[in-house]
């Protein structure tokens, strides 16, 4: 009997991307969140720690550099990018399931070089992910399936921060990773029994080897990736600027959030149950978001947005700035971060959708990946700012400035578009077909 094909219906594309992002988000909320807590419960310093938190980050900062690889080995024969996909999981397994038999304390480097390898498959999945939505999603879904997507993330995070560390609480480490692999399996069945890549074909050509020929097709793809740029109208060229400017406000998202929580005064068990909220509320955000993208408009929602993500920052400025940390009221401080986190999950699933209209499908891993990838440094540049603000004056600077920086991306927001395929000359055109 032939499997069902999910990605053949709008509401199959929304699921299987929602999954597809849980799987993504289980093992980055493990390493991320709960490994630090397991790894200081176990002994190690912070020295040692903040090594970690810094290694597992790496792959995910510099995955542009093999995102072409998924553009480039199109693997129609086996599958395509379910492929990738199927490899990146079972490796994601495999890894976990090492990490868990090595003692963290005792062999410490190890447990790193594991940790960083299964982020690098990880990675390596998203990008492949991104490519198979970017080339299934439809312009008028775009907005609910970066919605679901990054709503799964969220939830993912969850499943692989939170959940991890009460089951590690209650069972030990080694059923904790038998918790993250089963996850992690059940995405894995899921893709081998319900999803299709639209272009996979077990007649397809072989692909070719090394050669004039793969040369030719590495000459022809970094050409079509640079006419995918600057050759598709100004919509794409705005993107990349976009892209390098604040996403919204963000001090509220990131590290200075978590600083703020314990400088106010809020032991672990508070900020545990305000991390919680604070994400649910941004998985939330990213479905409402999406749903608001795609029945109003993608560009009119994110303007919108980004106006609305400096509300909740302004507010909570103006209170440090009159009373002073200490003395913000506890459900003002709550309410200021969960609504600021439900904002920002709209702001952040439409932005990705924005970038999905400019990205031409042919090279979807390389351009998205290097869109998300320029929204990352966006947002590293930004830790690195309001650290050294908040260290040198005050909280309230700090969010005084980031709700005036997006003044400059709202000026741009109005002039988006979609890239313009109809601009690449028909040479270029037939050099899209790289592996066909």
């Amino acid at each position: 009997m032939r499997s069902k094909n999910l990605l053949d219906t709008t509401n199959g594309r929304f699921l299987t991307f929602g999954l597809l992002y849980i799987s993504e988000g289980i093992p980055y909320g493990f390493t991320s969140t709960a490994m630090v807590a397991i790894m200081r419960k176990q002994g190690l310093n912070l020295e040692q720690i903040g090594v970690f938190v810094a290694a597992l980050f790496l792959p995910w900062a510099f995955k542009w550099a093999w995102a072409p690889l998924i553009d480039l080995i199109k693997l129609p024969r086996i599958g395509g990018r379910k492929a990738w996909i199927v490899f990146c999981t079972v490796m994601m397994i495999i890894t976990v399931a090492i990490t868990g038999l090595i003692d963290f304390a005792e062999n410490f480097h190890l447990v790193l070089m594991m940790v960083v390898l299964n982020n690098v498959f990880c990675a390596t999945q998203d990008v492949a992910i991104d490519s198979l939505a970017v080339n299934t999603l439809r312009e008028e879904e775009r907005g609910r399936g970066n919605g679901f997507m990054f709503g799964g993330q969220y939830l993912g995070i969850a499943l692989g921060g939170g959940v991890a560390i009460f089951v590690y609480g209650q069972f030990g480490i080694e059923t904790t990773m038998t918790y993250i692999s089963g996850m992690l399996l059940m995405t894995l069945l899921f893709v081998l029994f319900f999803v299709k890549d639209p272009e996979a074909n077990p007649n397809a050509p072989r692909e070719p080897g090394l050669g004039s020929k793969l040369i030719q097709n590495l000459v022809a793809f970094v050409k079509t990736t640079y006419d995918s740029f600057w050759r598709s109208g100004p919509g794409p060229k705005l993107g990349t600027l976009l892209a390098l400017l604040p996403m919204g406000t963000m001090a509220l998202a990131y590290a200075t959030l978590g600083t703020l929580q314990v400088d106010y005064g809020l032991d672990e068990n508070q900020i545990a149950a305000l991390t919680i909220y604070n994400t649910i509320a941004s998985g939330a955000g990213c479905l409402v978001g999406g749903w608001l993208g795609d029945r109003y408009g993608l560009k009119r929602t994110l303007f919108v947005t980004y106006i609305l993500t400096a509300l909740p920052t302004l507010l909570l400025a103006t209170q440090i700035q009159q009373l002073g940390l200490a003395a913000v009221p506890a459900a003002l401080l709550y309410g200021a971060i969960i609504g600021h986190g439900l904002l920002y999950g709209m702001c952040f699933g439409v932005c990705s959708a924005v970038f999905m209209g400019m990205t031409n499908p042919a090279v979807a891993a390389t351009q998205f990946t290097a869109y998300m990838g320029m929204k990352n440094l966006a947002i590293s540049f930004a830790n690195y700012w309001q650290g050294s603000v908040a260290e040198s004056y005050n909280y309230s600077t700090v969010l005084y400035l980031d709700s005036l920086f997006i003044l400059v991306p709202l000026m741009i927001i109005p002039f988006l578009r979609n890239r313009e395929p109809k601009q690449l000359s028909a040479k270029d055109e037939a050099l899209i077909e790289i592996s066909t």
